[in-house]
């Protein structure tokens, strides 16, 4: 009876362990990690090591979780296991406790770069006043929808009659344009092009050709356009292009509503005046005429908001009900104008005091004017006081990614649009590796992607079409109209948050409730919920910027104003020259502090890799050998250990 007992009791045992296997998740980046780069996976309810196995359930990795700690946000047990050592490109499987808790953990090169393709791309799906023809749109072609070439004027803007204002991009999921969220959106999507004119000139994602524009700089054209017809005469700029309320669920083309030019604003001006500022000098290479008039429109806006700073949108007029952006502040956004006014001019008396250590969003356009300071030292006295505020943030977001689920996402963060906010987060910290080259910052940048992309206790990509689980009915009318199963892809839903604007009855977009009592989980994949699950340009723009940002630093481009070594790929060496890794040189690029899987290691913390060298495995002794870069007879190559790689992997003598 005894041993009966005792096998009982390890029956017993042993089942516990099973269930307790069987209930442990994994939750991971759903595209994929890069190769080169730090690799983590938040665990829950798991119990010993975590396995990793290839296609042929070979075990590659074994690795253990860090000790649990809770993330307040999501209410969960976290460990968070390192993987960084699996290196070699392919499609993995996770075990814990014996059983496969994950077959879909992917290594590539790459690795968000049909991110940021799609997410880009999907401007051109906002479109509005043209058909998308098939060629480009694929199953979401559709007719042209709001023409908008004879807007009248709502009598809130002090006009009288009607204006043509086509083109420009539907705000969200409705068919209105905003000045104020055109204005952060657009500024975005010009300042990755601006930190990465070289990557961007020749990236391409089949949208219309606009000239010789690249493709980035031809649909932020498109938007630009548009903004150029809500400017008056005089300067004034109006706060925005919509209906009266918001459509149906119809298609652009069955939208028949009336439209007005509503409103106007400082803020409005002053965004305008900020993004054409900087528009100008972006494409003065490519059309000097259009730049030089999207010089003085931003002038005229900025000397017109000036004089009218108590000139504030602050609610719909009555009886309209669409989007208000609404503000009783204009002051952020002139420093944002005039600082973009300055770089561009460098007329000093467009200078103004003051940085911000806060991310920016629409209502809040002082962290972008930070960014302009801190990357133009040359220009602005206080370049060094606005850097200590990006870097004062950077390193508390750092700090986030060490415990909990290991995103820079706090409990906080969880506001409408959060998922904007995480990727806000993202190009924050880029900022600060820009300015610094301190590797701890693009590792928490990439961290806030994970996030996005399914490192997140929904365990879903929050990005359209990508991902093992990603949402399906997001509210946006072209994805609920169209009769294509599959919503439009490359859209970033706002994301979990506490809200619940939308909870209610059953009559349309109202949601049954699903907080949950956790900011991180308040969210529902209905089309019902437009407080977590519509989509925005504010939103997808940085998205972009973030997925586009890690690609073109890891094809070998920096910022003109980063510092030494940002770009973390070879190839801007100086010929028959040499020096070691770590070390200060002006004609070479230093090697970072996350293996580049060549197996040539980290010598500092602010250095940056040799991208492209694959498949080297050399010698436990050479292991700790310092890498050198060579460049000889016109040809890169590493040296390490005493052996030579060139930049394909391949050993050479």
């Amino acid at each position: 009876m005894e041993s009966k007992r005792v096998i009982l009791v390890m029956a017993s045992t042993v089942a516990a362990c099973v269930s307790t296997a069987f209930a442990a998740t994994a939750y991971i980046n759903q595209v994929g990690y890069r190769p080169a780069d730090p690799k983590e996976l938040s665990l829950v309810e798991g119990s010993g090591d975590v396995e990793i196995q290839d296609a042929s359930g070979n075990t590659v990795l074994t690795a253990t979780p860090k000790a649990a700690s809770v993330w307040d946000a999501s209410g969960q047990n976290v460990q968070l296991v390192d993987f960084s050592e699996l290196k070699e490109p392919g499609k993995y499987s996770v075990k814990v406790g014996g059983n496969v808790v994950r077959g879909d953990l992917v290594v590539k090169e790459e690795t968000y770069k049909d991110v940021f393709k799609a997410a880009a791309k999907w401007f051109y799906y906002q479109r509005a006043s043209m058909a998308l023809e098939e060629q480009y749109a694929g199953k979401w072609a559709r007719a042209a929808g709001h023409l908008d070439d004879n807007v009248q004027f709502h009598n809130s803007t002090g006009a009288s009659g009607s204006i043509s204002s086509p083109k420009g991009w539907y705000d969200a999921g409705d068919y209105g344009k905003y000045i104020v969220n055109s204005g952060i959106t657009t500024y975005t999507l010009l300042s990755l092009y601006e930190h990465f004119p070289e990557y961007f000139k020749t990236l391409k994602w089949n949208i219309p050709a606009d000239g010789q524009l690249p493709d980035l700089l031809a649909e932020i054209k498109y938007n630009l356009d548009w903004m150029l017809t809500m400017q008056a005469s005089d300067g004034t700029v109006y706060h925005k292009l919509t209906a009266l309320g918001f459509p149906g669920d119809v298609m652009p083309a069955q939208d028949s509503d009336a439209r007005y030019v509503i409103g106007k604003s400082a803020e409005a001006a002053f965004d305008f005046a900020g993004v054409m500022a900087l528009a100008s000098r972006i494409y003065k290479p490519f059309d000097a005429s259009y730049a030089s008039k999207c010089l003085e429109a931003a002038k005229k806006a900025y000397t017109w908001a000036s004089s009218n700073m108590n000139v504030h949108f602050k609610a719909n007029p009555a009886g309209v009900s669409t989007g208000t952006y609404e503000g009783s502040d204009a002051s952020d956004e002139k420093l944002f104008a005039g600082t973009e006014l300055a770089i561009t001019t460098g007329d000093a008396s467009y200078k103004q005091s003051g940085s911000s250590a806060n991310i920016s969003y629409w209502g809040d356009m002082s962290g972008v004017a930070t960014y302009g300071k801190a990357t133009h030292a040359s220009v602005f006295s206080d370049a060094e006081e606005a850097k200590q505020k990006v870097l004062s943030t950077a390193d508390k977001f750092v700090e986030r990614t060490q415990t909990g689920f290991g995103v820079v996402m706090s409990k906080e963060d969880f506001v409408w649009g959060s998922n904007a906010a995480a990727s806000n987060q993202g190009i924050w910290l880029l900022h600060a590796y820009y300015l610094t080259g301190d590797q701890k910052y693009y590792t928490a940048a990439v961290q806030a992607l994970n996030y996005l992309l399914g490192k997140n206790p929904l365990d879903m990509s929050f990005v359209t079409g990508f991902g093992s689980k990603s949402p399906m009915m997001p509210h946006h009318r072209p994805s609920t109209a169209d009769g294509v199963e599959e919503p439009v892809p490359g859209m970033l839903v706002g994301g979990p948050q506490p809200g619940g604007e939308d909870v209610g009855s059953a009559a349309e977009w109202k949601c049954a409730d699903y907080r949950t009592g956790f900011a991180a989980t308040a969210y529902t994949d209905q089309r019902c919920s437009y407080a977590t699950n519509e989509v925005a340009i504010n939103w997808n723009a940085p998205l972009a910027y973030l997925a586009g940002a890690l690609e073109a630093l890891n094809a070998g481009y920096a910022p003109d104003f980063a510092v030494e070594g940002v770009a973390r790929a070879a190839g801007k060496v100086a010929p028959e020259s040499s020096a070691s890794v770590g070390q200060s040189s002006s004609s070479v690029a230093p090697v970072s502090s996350s293996s580049n899987g060549s197996g040539i290691d980290p010598v500092s913390s602010s250095s940056v890799e040799v991208s492209g060298i694959r498949k080297v495995a050399p010698a436990a002794t050479a292991h700790d050998a310092p890498a050198i870069l060579r460049m000889k007879g016109g040809k890169l190559f590493v040296e390490k250990g005493g052996c030579r790689f060139d930049l394909m992997g391949n050993r050479v003598r």
